[in-house]
């Protein structure tokens, strides 16, 4: 395995600008992560802060228990009662078979930071995955991409939903689910690796009850040597923790709101605002009757109501929620990053680049509560390239950089521009032209004589015409069959590396390469000591 570096181009001008270190975007954040002693600094101010460290371990131990944790997991959870311990953390929604590549190489970028401020701080920093369980966006992970016949197909896992329920919460046919993995591995084709990785993902899924129990089972294994701790946004026992922090937020409801409509009001004079907020927003769910519902404050009648009105609630009763049973509540995506800094000691925050966009509309938003948000970390990104796929690049002379950041459709273009369309291209542009005037001067002949046959002509010059194209299009056929070898390493290389015109990352899966390479890729790829420079990793296989 051999990874370089390659200068890949952000599609969000504000995380481009953030990691070119451009003052303007930086200056959206508390920490500049372009110092060399930011994690020191860092340290320092979280020296400052107090944390519901005893209630953490207690719950994060029964977690990951119920998943197989390995010992160095529970070792981890454990120094967590060390007041000097840190932690680096992301998160992801529960998707199936992990989701796209992207989760993987978020998770790794946490172990790999860990690992590295842990040597150079001295400190015990303990890599923590937050599973975003408490989304009900189901269509966001109930499918993956596979490729058959050359084609990019998206199977998706049917499964009837009534209410707008947490995926912490959604129950998995496992019937259902088991056939729709085995038409996914049907896709793979049979390896040497394919009854060993098949038996791990069925037992991931005997094991479980909801997706979040089949996402846990499948990162714990994958990741079970290297010490992750995992935690579920929607654990009932994370809420018990959370409650004094959500009756904060609450209480400062109004407060909240106001600053981040005031950082988006300052980053909008430069970037495009990323968060839907308004005035009324309360940015908190509240479970009604099985439905995650998003609450507004109505600051006339001093209440909290449902967006489509679904419930009504007041101040004090939404309290005493907060206080009794608070597993009722969840956060969106403004106060899940501030619950997280309340609960954890937070040394960084691994970002993908959307997360990057919208944090920065959060600065006043932490200040509000005496905070100051972590440094922001853009997560490593891998390409993986296989050998057949680094060949076809060779041959075809693709550079991964113009493939990764042009796409593929340019050169493919051009390639049938001069070797399969020409000369025919200009042999029938030609065909057209000589006709026209043939016919030209056919209608204006018949015309002198009679004008009632002016529309007869026009509509034989259009069939005409259009056979002239029918006729270009079947040598074009068949001129690309004969050329077909050479056509289809294009596709090959688009499919690999920008499937859809998009990054690989967001498209494929990583059981494909599980089945391909055996259940050691994973840690083949962590065992890849890389640097947090912001470009894109290319891992030749």
């Amino acid at each position: 395995m051999e990874i370089t570096d390659v200068s890949l181009k952000a599609t969000n001008k504000l995380t481009s600008d953030y990691i070119n270190g451009e003052q303007q975007a930086l200056s959206f954040f508390h920490y500049n992560i372009h110092d060399k002693d930011v994690y020191q600094k860092r340290l320092l101010d979280l020296d400052n802060q107090e944390y519901p460290r005893e209630e953490l371990v207690h719950y994060l131990l029964a977690f990951n228990k119920q998943y197989g944790a390995s010992d160095q997991t529970l070792a981890n959870i454990e120094k967590l009662k060390d007041e000097k311990s840190v932690v680096v953390v992301g998160g992801q929604q529960a998707g199936l078979l992990t989701g796209p590549l992207y989760t993987i190489h978020k998770v790794i970028s946490i172990i790999l930071l860990a690992k590295q401020q842990e040597r150079a701080l001295g400190v015990p920093v303990l890599p923590v995955f937050w599973i975003a369980g408490e989304d009900h966006d189901f269509a966001e992970i109930n499918h993956v991409y596979i490729e058959d016949k050359g084609n990019l197909l998206k199977k998706t896992l049917k499964h009837s939903m009534r209410t707008k329920e947490m995926v912490s919460n959604m129950e998995i046919n496992k019937e259902a689910c088991s056939e729709w993995i085995d038409t996914i591995f049907q896709t793979f084709g049979e390896t040497q690796h394919t009854n060993e990785v098949l038996v791990f993902i069925k037992d991931a899924l005997n094991k479980s009850r909801t997706f979040v129990d089949f996402f846990a089972h499948l990162v714990t294994t994958l990741f079970k040597n290297y010490g992750l701790i995992l935690m579920d946004a929607a654990s009932s026992g994370v809420r018990q923790i959370e409650s004094s922090f959500f009756v904060q937020l609450i209480e400062q409801s109004k407060q909240l709101a106001e600053a981040v409509i005031t950082q988006q009001q300052k980053v909008s004079r430069t970037y495009k605002k990323m968060i839907d907020v308004s005035e009324e927003s309360a940015h908190i769910f509240y479970s009604h009757e099985g439905n995650r519902v998003l609450l507004e404050r109505n600051a006339e009648e001093n209440v909290f109501i449902g967006k489509q009105s679904e419930v009504s609630l007041s101040k004090k009763e939404l309290v005493q929620i907060a206080k009794q049973n608070p597993e009722m509540l969840s956060n969106n995506v403004v106060t899940r990053p501030l619950m997280q800094e309340h609960l954890l000691p937070t040394l960084a925050f691994i970002a993908g680049p959307g997360e990057v966009a919208y944090w920065a509309e959060l600065e006043k938003a932490f200040s509000l509560f005496g905070f100051k948000m972590p440094p922001v970390v853009p997560r490593l990104s891998y390409l993986l390239v296989e050998r057949t796929v680094a060949k076809y690049l060779d041959e075809l002379q693709l550079s991964i950089a113009e493939v990764i950041n042009e796409g593929v459709q340019k050169q493919r273009e051009h390639w049938l521009m001069t070797e399969v369309k020409n000369p025919y291209e200009t042999y029938f542009e030609n065909a057209k032209k000589e006709f026209e005037k043939i016919h030209k001067t056919l209608r204006e002949n018949i015309q002198k004589e009679d004008k009632t046959f002016d529309e007869v002509l026009l509509k034989n010059r259009a069939i005409i015409q259009k056979q002239f194209d029918v006729a270009k299009k079947i040598v074009e056929s068949k001129q690309l069959i004969k050329h077909e070898v050479k056509h289809v390493k294009y596709n090959q290389i688009e499919a690999a590396l920008c499937p859809h015109n998009s990054p690989q990352e967001r498209i494929w899966n990583i059981s494909y390469y599980l089945n391909k390479y055996g259940m050691q890729f994973v840690s083949e790829l962590l065992n890849e000591e890389v640097e947090f420079n912001h470009h894109l990793k290319v891992c030749y296989l």
